[in-house]
C-alpha cells in the first residue's frame, strides 16, 4: 500500500507527468469510431474481448473482482450492506451487466461519454437485467453531473486511457465518491483498470508522449495520476502484460 507522502517524495516526477497528461487534451476532439452506433456494436461484439490479449482476465471475471473489492461490507449481524456504484466509461455495458446482475449494489449508475455506447448499454441491461436497479447516463468524466459525495463506490474498467485528461477525471471521481473509513482496511471507494505499455523498451517519461487512447508508459505513470488527484491511499491489485488494476481511497 502506498500513501500520499510518496507523492511528496516524488514531486519532480509528478510535475513532469502533469505536463504529459495536460498535453493529452489536444487529442480530445479527434473522431472515434465508437461514437457511432456501428462502432458501439463492434466494441460489444468482439473488440472488448480482444483486451484478453493485453492481460485482461475477461469481462465476467473483471466484474467478479470488482464486486469482491468494492462490495464486501456487512453489518454486525452479517447482513450485506448495499452501496451505490457509479460505473464510469461503461461502454456498451459488457462489464456493467455482470455488476448489475450480482445485485450487490443498491443502485448502479452507468456512464459513458458517447451516447452510442449508452444506447447499447441500455439495450443490454434491459434485455439481461430484470428487476435490477440501474440507470444509464451520458456524461463527461472530466465534468461529472453529480453533487459531491453522491456515491459510495466508483469503478472504471478499461477506461482511463480513453480520457482526454486522466487527472481531471480522477479528481472528479474523488469529488463524487464518499470518503472511506480509515479504520477499515477493506473499505476502498475506487477501483479502475487501464492499459500500460507491455514492454516500454528504452522509452522514458521524457521521450514518451502520451495522448488519448494510447497506453500509459508504465505503472508509475498511472500511479502518478492517482497521487496528483488527491487520493490518500492506493494499491495495485493486479498486473498482467498491459493490464493494471488499481484501487484507491481518500479520508475526510
Amino acid at each position: 500500500m502506498q500513501h500520499l507522502s510518496n507523492a511528496k517524495k516524488k514531486k519532480k516526477k509528478s510535475t513532469a507527468k502533469r505536463k504529459v497528461v495536460e498535453a493529452s487534451s489536444k487529442s480530445s476532439s479527434k473522431f472515434s469510431p465508437f461514437q457511432t452506433k456501428l462502432g458501439a456494436i463492434a466494441y460489444d461484439s468482439g473488440y472488448r474481448q480482444l483486451f484478453r490479449l493485453l492481460g485482461y482476465p475477461g469481462c465476467e471475471k473483471e466484474a467478479e473482482e470488482l464486486v469482491t473489492i468494492l462490495a464486501p461490507e456487512r453489518d454486525e449481524d452479517g447482513k450485506r450492506i448495499l452501496s451505490s456504484l457509479l460505473d464510469v466509461s461503461c461502454g456498451p455495458g459488457i462489464v456493467t451487466k455482470s455488476i448489475v446482475e450480482s445485485k450487490r449494489f443498491a443502485k448502479v449508475v452507468a456512464l459513458d461519454y458517447f451516447e452510442s455506447m449508452c444506447e447499447r448499454a441500455r439495450e443490454t441491461l434491459e434485455r439481461d437485467c430484470d428487476n435490477c436497479n440501474y440507470e444509464v447516463l451520458q456524461g463527461d468524466v472530466s465534468a461529472l453531473q453529480f453533487a459531491d459525495a453522491t456515491f459510495e463506490k466508483v469503478s472504471s474498467t478499461a477506461g482511463m486511457h480513453c480520457w482526454p485528461s486522466p487527472v481531471k477525471g480522477m479528481k472528479e471521481i474523488k469529488r463524487v465518491v464518499k470518503p472511506s473509513d480509515k479504520n477499515d482496511r477493506n473499505d476502498w471507494s475506487v477501483l479502475f483498470s487501464t492499459v500500460v505499455l507491455p514492454n516500454r523498451g528504452d522509452k522514458t517519461k521524457e521521450t514518451y508522449s502520451w495522448e488519448t487512447n494510447k497506453p500509459f508508459l508504465d505503472r508509475e505513470a498511472v500511479l502518478d495520476i492517482v497521487r496528483e488527484s488527491g487520493f490518500d491511499e492506493y494499491e495495485v491489485v493486479r498486473e498482467d502484460r498491459a493490464y493494471i488494476l488499481v484501487k484507491a481511497r481518500y479520508f475526510r
